[in-house]
């Protein structure tokens, strides 16, 4: 019998998150039988950017749906399509439709990654959504300061944008020339009114079209908004924890999500409420798919999309248990002088991962996006003490000198 053959879209990562679940992407895969076909465009495979361990790896400008189509009829043998890339989910949506498989509605992922029009369908849907317009320029934003009685802050941010790249706090119109500076040219652009609360999100997994939330995380963010860390559980109270399920799955379910890993962004109000933020049909970024695996032992998160897609039984979702986190290295701008440390980081029990990105004699420009950042510590232990404890000892070890002003 001929194994089942996956398409992967985008099946290479300049990022550590992004390259440690296409290992686990093809090592569940594998254990399934499974003959995984990449495709990532022809720049991607040209320039020497990692790529998975797949069985085979093609060319294909993703981005052109004509291109797309011609793939599809040439490759009639693939049995699932999936992505892990957010640039990448609308061409495996258009490629699943092509070749007749599972997927997700095209408009539905048009409209997850417009945030103005993701925005739209939850407040049509009941959710509470602060108040937001496209603006094309400095004019058509002032107006919509000036029509929000001045109460400030607000957030400028690109429509479809990611990593909190050009997403600038706006608290009053003096602000905004800056803010849309900060869009690199990016017209037309969203601004929002700014909600007061904590930030959360929740990752989870579509099975038989029913949202399964996995975990809850709770994020911790920098300068322009820029995530420095994770921790799951969330530490939420019990029915706050039980309402974010809750909402973030109808939330998922209202935009016509139907396949995939999801990750959904949502606060918690000083009132005890929740709104909702950006929706995404692939794995959050920042190794959160480990911190899902980790507190729930034995879960194959990406071999149980794979059975959906397959439409393979669902193994029962292992409970909740133990406790994950991550802490970004985020450093002053200058020249790297030494690292020290590095090394002695493989002593550190506890650690699911460790990525550094700079090494004496790199010259460091602020931080603006995550893309930015300079390296990662992923831990998982039994408790949130336990964490606190191995990513503590872990930094301990790591010393990254920078050169002093002359």
């Amino acid at each position: 019998m001929t194994a089942d053959t996956v398409l992967v879209v985008g099946c290479t990562s300049a990022s550590a998150h992004g390259q440690d679940q296409m290992r686990r992407l093809a090592a569940q895969a594998a254990a399934r039988g499974l003959r995984v076909l990449g495709v990532d465009t022809p720049a991607a495979l040209a320039g020497g950017i990692w790529r998975m361990a797949a069985d085979e790896v093609r060319p294909l400008d993703y981005s052109d749906e004509e291109a797309c189509r011609r793939f599809a009829a040439a490759r009639p043998e693939a049995a699932a399509v999936l992505t892990l890339k957010e640039g990448a989910v609308l061409a495996a949506a258009r490629l699943a439709r092509a070749l007749g498989l599972p997927g997700n509605a095209l408009e539905a992922v048009r409209t997850i990654r417009t945030k103005d029009l993701c925005r739209d369908a939850l407040r049509n849907a009941g959710f509470t959504q602060p108040r937001s317009t496209v603006a094309a320029d400095l004019r058509e934003a002032e107006r919509f300061l000036a029509e929000s009685g001045g109460n400030g802050p607000w957030i400028v941010k690109p429509r479809d944008g990611m990593g909190s790249a050009g997403v600038s706090l706006v608290r009053s119109a003096h602000d905004l020339p800056a803010a849309l500076d900060a869009l690199g040219g990016v017209r037309p652009f969203l601004v929002e009114e700014f909600v007061h609360g904590e930030e959360f999100s929740a990752e989870g997994v579509m099975l038989g079209g029913v949202c399964r939330i996995l975990g809850l995380t709770r994020k911790r963010t920098g300068a322009g908004f820029v995530e420095t860390g994770h921790r799951m559980p969330a530490g939420l109270d019990a029915t706050i924890d039980e309402l974010a399920r809750a909402e973030t799955a109808r939330a998922v379910a209202a935009t016509g999500i139907s396949h995939g890993i999801v990750h959904v962004e949502f606060w918690t109000t000083p009132e005890g409420g929740i709104v909702l933020g950006e929706i995404h049909a692939r794995p959050g970024g920042d190794f959160l798919h480990a911190l899902v695996e980790h507190t729930r032992p034995g879960l194959e998160l990406f071999g149980a999309l794979l059975d959906d897609l397959l439409g393979r039984p669902a193994a029962a979702i292992p409970p909740e248990t133990g406790a994950a986190g991550s802490d970004f290295l985020v450093l002053a701008p200058g020249r790297v002088a030494a690292v020290e440390g590095w090394g002695m980081l493989s002593r550190s029990s506890g650690l699911l991962a460790a990525h550094l990105g700079v090494w004496p004699g790199d010259i460091l420009g602020p931080v603006t996006s995550s893309a930015d950042r300079h390296g990662v510590l992923v831990a998982g232990a039994d408790g949130t003490e336990g964490v606190e404890t191995v990513l503590a000892e872990a930094r301990g070890r790591l010393s990254i000198v920078m050169e002093t002003a002359r």
